[in-house]
């Protein structure tokens, strides 16, 4: 199952997790002023992020990746284009050129699921976006940029 949920820091996250974090906290992993997401529902906007910012394309996945304003609202404008096409698909395949041929869904495993469970999905893949511009609107107007921590 994937969990599309946007988190805060508590004990014991499972699996591999990508953290977002503010300036201030960028050198400190897992702080609780951080929000972080599952690389299975990542992946899901992944390529919107690598496509805007260009040091991301450097080993962004597994490193630390600085967003400047100017890049975020190139993503903001593009996943808000996503989550549209997402609450008004019915199938994940219409996503497909949106996803970038699902070429950074890495698992095999979750596309099979996201395919075949695409009506169950739709909602929390659609509310992950809505959180995660929420908050990064938040962060960035704030602190002027803010930190993906790849896995």
């Amino acid at each position: 199952m994937i969990n599309f949920t946007l988190q805060s820091l508590e004990k014991g996250l499972p699996g591999l997790t990508f953290e977002f974090a503010i300036p201030a906290t960028k050198d400190n992993a897992w702080s609780e002023t951080s929000k972080y997401l599952a690389e299975s529902a990542f992946c899901f906007i992944e390529g919107i992020i690598y496509n805007n910012v260009s040091k991301y394309q450097n080993y962004g996945h597994w490193g630390t990746t600085e967003v400047n304003k100017a890049q975020w609202f190139s993503i903001k404008s593009e996943l808000i284009k996503l989550k549209y096409k997402v609450d008004y698909s019915q199938k994940l395949n219409e996503l497909k050129h949106d996803l970038f041929d699902f070429k950074f869904i890495f698992d095999d495993d979750d596309l099979q699921e996201m395919t075949k469970n695409f009506s169950q999905y739709k909602l929390p893949l659609s509310q992950m976006i809505s959180d995660f511009i929420t908050w990064i609107d938040g962060n960035i107007q704030k602190y002027g940029s803010i930190y993906i921590l790849g896995i």
